[in-house]
């Protein structure tokens, strides 16, 4: 059985040490340690996570049998677009068909707030991960080169699926 559990400030830290465990797992091999280390500390340190509690953005464990194997965050924009902008999960959870529930959740908060599509941004290298946003009806609109800084340069592709 799948739960989806919406995260609150003081699981932060648990957040943090689970994104830590999933990117170290998954993504040594397309960008640096010292980049995933940055990457890290810049996108769920606290401020941000409240930050980003602060602009809307619904935030949710992923639980699989009782177990906490992942995470996902996702937000309205002004363009009437709902932009995932996390989904991970661990190792051992992936291929288990919880990547697509949590696509479809999305893809419901979607339908449900009149949205017209769901986008998202995935590392040009990750092989995996693009072909699950394809299966799941997603398709490139872009290619985007995002500086983060520290001398990081992010390479995406911007997928994106319409909403019916």
């Amino acid at each position: 059985m799948t739960k989806f559990i919406s995260i609150s400030q003081d699981q932060f830290e648990l957040v943090f040490n689970l994104s830590k465990e999933i990117w170290n797992d998954n993504y040594r091999e397309m960008i640096t340690q010292d980049q995933i280390d940055y990457m890290l500390d810049m996108i769920y340190n606290p401020e941000r996570l409240q930050k980003n509690l602060d602009d809307g953005y619904e935030w949710e464990f992923i639980y699989h049998d009782n177990s906490l194997v992942g995470y996902l965050a996702y937000v309205i924009q002004d363009d009437n677009r709902v932009f995932l902008s996390k989904i991970y999960l661990k190792t051992a959870a992936q291929g288990l068909g919880l990547g697509k529930l949590a696509l479809n959740r999305v893809k419901e908060y979607a339908k449900t707030n009149n949205c017209k599509a769901v986008y998202l941004t995935v590392n040009r290298g990750n092989e995996k991960g693009i072909r699950a946003y394809e299966k799941a009806g997603f398709k490139i609109i872009a290619e985007e080169d995002f500086d983060i800084g520290n001398g990081y340069v992010m390479n995406d592709y911007v997928f994106e699926c319409p909403i019916e």
